[in-house]
Formats: structure tokens, sequence, C-alpha cells
């Protein structure tokens, strides 16, 4: 048994298996356990919207940006040269954000294993594949695993320009790195910030200094086509979104447990520190405040409470918008761990064992009361239902693309005339209730099915009482969360 152990203890310390193993056996289950899920949900949401565009021209996808979109345009530049290579089936186009997302585990283990130790790595990288949120984000067709790949490609290699200031190259990749993360979403501007912030601990080291204020610079410089854009669109979200203001202070620990998946997990993270604290104490063993340290904690607190006291004026306090902000956060729980611990090289195991144990048990992969919509079935269901002379109305206007993608992909895949395919086959999204009557009234037809994503229908959609009043409602069928199809037909 001992000779077990120490084969497992000498494998461990080896640089092959610290270097070359560990991170590939990290970037292999991050890929290949959540490769399974990648059918799981139906194109929803705002994935069908990004897919749609993402086969436009880039100029198109750019100027789609520049006209309101709320992202900037780069996961769809990339999105759209991905489906020129292997088409758009949901299973081939989710894995985009699945690559970004595994190598942000890969990233969060360097920068654990190359900055602090060895241990810190494996607890951050884990702490990061067993996040509901993270795990959701990391097959969904968004821009936010980008985001999260890029911010731990950043604070890696700040860590390395920081530790290795004679080596040139690290600034151009910096440099592109935070290129990626200001043009796949306004919000990786607050890791350029913390960047220039972080400048605070190394004002005595003039090379450090130079360079970062030149990676910076050239940032800046990158970003002037776009800088328009920014300012506009943070104009715009001034006046209103989506988006509800935190409700109370409360709100600032919530957003925590959903990024550790529980409250249970937030408190047994804290329990540990507290615990660790005593022990350095007693111990007299401090080994906490190095600049890292403080760096990780500056780019999780800043940030963080920066987007909470901001959304009291511009509602952005939600866990999606958050979920480049973790990667600091779970640095900075496992960092804590070794270093209030001072290495012990049992208790520093256990105490991480025990945070991922509670964190596993608070996984919930994909859960059916978050975000889900069976939009497949409910087209097929249109499909069997719709006869000859049928009309259906689509509402809001924006479910065309969604409706359209599992109804004809011939149909999806010629954006440029979306409507007018549509309209060949007596398809319609419509805005609003005269839009509907309108079309009703120049078809003449004897039945409608109406597609709603919204609401379920009742008496304040407005559509629905319309169709109701005019035509007998045969059949309504209902789809969790929010579709419903009803069919009516001419009264007899």
């Amino acid at each position: 048994m001992s000779s077990v152990f120490t084969y497992v203890k000498d494998l461990y310390r080896g640089k092959y298996f610290r270097d070359v193993i560990l991170p590939i056996s990290i970037l292999c289950i991050g890929f290949t356990w959540r490769s399974f899920y990648l059918e799981e949900r139906d194109l929803c949401l705002d994935e069908p919207f990004t897919l749609f565009h993402a086969q436009k021209s880039l100029l198109s996808i750019i100027q789609l940006s520049v006209e309101g979109e709320p992202n900037p345009p780069l996961f769809m530049l990339l999105l759209h040269f991905w489906i020129k290579v292997g088409g758009t089936e949901v299973s081939f186009v989710r894995l985009l954000p699945l690559v970004f997302s595994s190598l942000t585990a890969v990233f969060l283990y360097q920068t654990g294993k190359r900055f602090f130790s060895t241990a810190t790595g494996i607890i951050a990288s884990f702490l990061f594949l067993f996040s509901n949120f993270h795990f959701f984000h990391s097959i969904e067709l968004r821009t936010y695993s980008l985001l999260s790949f890029a911010t731990a490609a950043t604070l890696f290699y700040f860590f390395r320009l920081i530790k290795e200031s004679d080596r040139n190259w690290i600034v151009g990749v910096l440099i592109f790195f935070n290129l990626v993360l200001v043009y796949s979403h306004y919000f990786g501007w607050f890791v350029v910030f913390m960047e220039i912030l972080s400048l605070l601990f190394y004002l005595k080291d003039k090379a450090v200094v130079k360079k970062i204020i030149i990676t910076i610079f050239i940032t800046f410089l990158a970003y002037i086509p776009f800088f328009l854009v920014l300012i506009r669109q943070f104009l715009k979200s001034s006046q209103g979104t989506w988006v509800e203001p935190p409700g109370s202070v409360n709100e600032y620990l919530y957003q925590l447990h959903n990024l550790l998946n529980h409250k249970e997990v937030f408190n047994v993270v804290i329990w540990v520190i507290i615990l660790g604290a005593i022990y350095a104490f007693f111990r007299k063993s401090w080994s906490l405040l190095s600049k890292e340290y403080l760096i990780l904690i500056l780019w999780w607190f800043v940030p963080y409470t920066i987007m909470f006291v901001l959304s009291y004026r511009i509602p952005v306090f939600i866990t999606r918008y958050l979920l480049f902000n973790s990667i600091a956060l779970y640095l900075l729980i496992s960092v804590s761990v070794f270093a209030f611990f001072n290495s012990h090289k049992i208790i520093v195991p256990v105490m991480g064992l025990i945070i991922l144990l509670v964190m596993v048990n608070r996984m919930k992969i994909l859960p059916k009361d978050f975000s889900y919509r069976e939009v497949k079935n409910a087209t097929n269901y249109v499909i069997d239902n719709k006869q000859i002379g049928d009309i259906v109305l689509l509402y809001p206007y924006w479910s065309d693309n969604e409706f359209s993608y599992y109804f004809d992909r011939t149909i999806f895949s010629d954006p440029m005339n979306l409507n007018e395919r549509l309209a060949q086959v007596k398809v319609f999204p419509v805005w609003n209730q005269g839009m509907a009557e309108s079309i009703i009234k120049r078809k003449h037809c004897k039945r409608v099915i109406y597609y709603l994503n919204g609401p379920n229908p009742d008496e304040d959609d407005a559509i629905f009482c319309y169709l109701k009043e005019k035509f007998a409602l045969i059949e309504c069928t209902l789809y969790p969360q929010t579709i419903s199809v009803s069919i009516f037909e001419v009264k007899q």
C-alpha cells in the first residue's frame, strides 16, 4: 500500500504529469463530458438569432453590431467560418462554444499551477467545470464562453508578463486576448481596466509598467472603430433594458451563490477560509499577501461590485453577465485554501476536495426549470397540423428564426430572403394585433395556427383574444416553458 502511495505521490510531483498529462486530462474531461449534452436542448432563446445572422456576409455581421446588436461581432464572425466548415446542425455549431469553455478550464489550471501551486490549478479548474451556469453556457451558441475563455487567457498572460517582462512576445499575446475580450463582449473592458488598476502593485518595476501601458494603448488603438458603438450601446442601456435592477443588497450574495451553484457551497467556502485563517494565525504561517493574490481579489471584487452598484442605474447584474468575473473568483477560492493552510500536504487537498464535493452535490445539469424550451416539438406540431390554405402567425416577430430552423432548414439557410420564403408557405411573423388582422383579412383564410413564444395565451394577449373572437378555438397545446400553439378555424 505504501508503495502505491509513493508511486502516486511521485507521479503527482513529476513535471511531465503536471505540465502535460493534467492539462490534457482537464481538457478532455471538460470537452468529452459536456459533448454528450450538445443536443439535450433545442436551439432556442438567442441561439437561433446568432446562428441565423452568422450565415450572412462578414460585412452584414459587423453592420448588425454597429446598428444595435447588444454584443460586438467577434463570436458571430467566428461562427460564420465555423458553419462554413460543418454546417448548421445543433451538434456541430455548439462545438464552438464547447471548445472555448474546455480551453478555459485549462487556462485556469495553468494559472493556478504556474503562479501558485498545482493543487490550486486543479481546484480552480474543477470549480469551473462543476459550475451549473458555465456548463449551460459551454454549449449555448452565444458569446459568453468566448468571454470567459478570453478572461482566463488574459489573466494567465498578464501574470506571465509580470513575471517574465523580458519576453516581448508575451506583450503581443496579451494584446491579442485583450482584443478578443473587448470584441466578444463590452464587459471585456472591465478586465482591461483591471490590468490598468493592477499597475498600482508594480509602479517600481518600470519594465512591467512600460509593457502593460503599451499593451493597453494598442488595445485602445485597435478598438477605435467600435468606441462610438460602445458609447451608443451604453446610452441606450441607460434608458432601460429587460434586466431588472437588484431588489436588495441580498442580490450581491445571491449571484455569488449562483456562481458556486448554491448557498450551501458558498457557506462551505466561507467556513474553510475562516478555519484556514485561524490555522494560519496560530501557526504564524501567513503566506497570503502576495501581489498575485491581491490582484485576484482586485479582478474579482472590483468588477463584481461596480456591476452591482451600476445596476441600480443600468441593470446588468445577472448571472450570465458575471460569468467572466467568476474566473478570478474560482482562482481566489483555490489560492485562499492553499495559502491559509500554508501548503499543508494533506489539509489543502482535503479542504479543496470538500468544496468540490459540495459543489458537485449541488450541481444541476441543464435543469428544465432554467431556460428550457421545446421549440422542435412545437414546430413539429405546426407541421403535422398545417393544412392547405392555413396560415401560421408567429409572435413575437423574432420567433421567425427559431421556428424556421425546425420548420424548414432551407428557408432558415436563406437569411437574405427569410420573410419572403416564409410568406410563400403562408407563415407570417407579426409585430402586433394590427399586423395579424391585416394578414388574415388579405388571405381570407379558414384556419389560423398561432405560434406564441411568450406567456401562455390568456386575456392579456391581444392577438389571441382577437383570434378567439373572430374564430373558433379548436385546440391549444402548451410547451414548457413559454411556447403555445393554438389552432383556430372559421366559426360555423
